[in-house]
């Protein structure tokens, strides 16, 4: 458990064994073009800008986080992947109403577009529909409560979409997306911290707050409204386990004020190069490893024994 170097899962391993299906829990996900394709940016192959497709994107992402049973606390979107920390609780939806899985259905995934039928009228006809069906609600029940499928109806649109604009078929994004758990707050917070330096380690920008597309640049648009918000504890950026507000968001234990603090010790600042033996860089590096978990060495050994594995990859030291 102590090697640095050791083997990880193999990349097959089912998805049953990599998400908890009872336990709440933060997890580091990252999904990817097919061979490395342009998402967005400039594809110095084809010479095209595909800039346009992180708001698709971003857009699409915000939505489905307000409805799946996910708290969204990060996302960062790049040119040819994009990545997120999400707290999934895999036992909400079980105590979702039918009525508010259709309109949680209704909010997020149901196509209702404009036609001869107003599209209020449209929604309701669709609700009627659905909540006279109990087996479909509880169909959207299993969707709304799977991370896999949250994943598949964020991408899959967006596949659709970009194939459309370059008038071709086939797989955008990879298949199978990455998921790391992080096994405790401190493992969260710097999976948070790695996914908004992204832009920065990537040489998109020199500092993290300045770019845009990521949950930073989210947060600080609210902040620009309300300095107050400084001295609050993170909360998700979007949340689907509160989606009604009628309790208190989970958060984590560190402020934004102290968060844009660590950040900017990280960020690149009068063209000074990234000191890669600091200590904020060594915590935070190991996210390239894409570990099945990150934490403690007591919670990964316990995580590897209750799926019997013997080995899972560095512990946080």
């Amino acid at each position: 458990m102590n090697d640095a170097n050791e083997k990880l899962p193999a990349m097959a391993t089912p998805r049953t064994q990599l998400i908890d299906s009872q336990t709440p829990l933060c997890y580091h996900l990252v999904s990817r073009c097919v061979r490395r394709g342009w998402l967005c940016g400039f594809d110095p192959l084809t010479g095209c800008h595909y800039d346009h497709r992180k708001a698709w994107l971003e857009e699409r992402l915000l939505r489905l986080a307000a409805s799946f049973a996910i708290d969204l606390f990060g996302y960062a979107i790049m040119s040819n992947h994009f990545h997120l920390i999400v707290r999934y609780d895999p036992t909400a939806s079980a105590t979702w109403s039918h009525t508010e899985i259709v309109e949680r259905w209704l909010d997020s995934c149901a196509a209702i577009n404009p036609s001869t039928i107003d599209v209020v009228d449209r929604r309701v006809l669709i609700r009627a529909r659905l909540l006279a069906n109990p087996h479909q609600v509880e169909q959207l029940r299993d969707t709304l409560g799977s991370l896999s499928m949250f994943m598949k109806h964020l991408k899959q649109p967006i596949a659709w979409r970009a194939n459309r604009e370059d008038n071709c078929t086939g797989h955008f994004f990879e298949a199978r997306f990455y998921s790391g758990a992080l096994l405790d707050e401190t493992a969260a917070i710097e999976a948070l911290a790695y996914v908004d330096l992204n832009p920065v380690r990537a040489m998109i920008v020199k500092r993290a707050v300045d770019v845009s597309y990521t949950s930073l640049s989210k947060r600080l648009d609210v902040l620009a409204n309300d300095e107050t918000r400084l001295q609050e504890y993170l909360a998700p950026v979007v949340s689907g386990l509160n989606k009604n507000k009628t309790t208190k968001p989970t958060v984590l234990s560190i402020t934004l004020v102290s968060y844009l603090d660590y950040l900017e010790q990280a960020s690149l600042v009068d063209d000074i190069p990234i000191d890669k033996e600091a200590a904020w860089y060594r915590r935070i590096s190991i996210f390239k490893r894409q570990q099945r978990a990150y934490g403690p060495i007591d919670k990964l050994s316990s995580w590897a024994a209750e799926r019997g594995w013997s080995r899972i990859g560095a512990p946080r030291t």
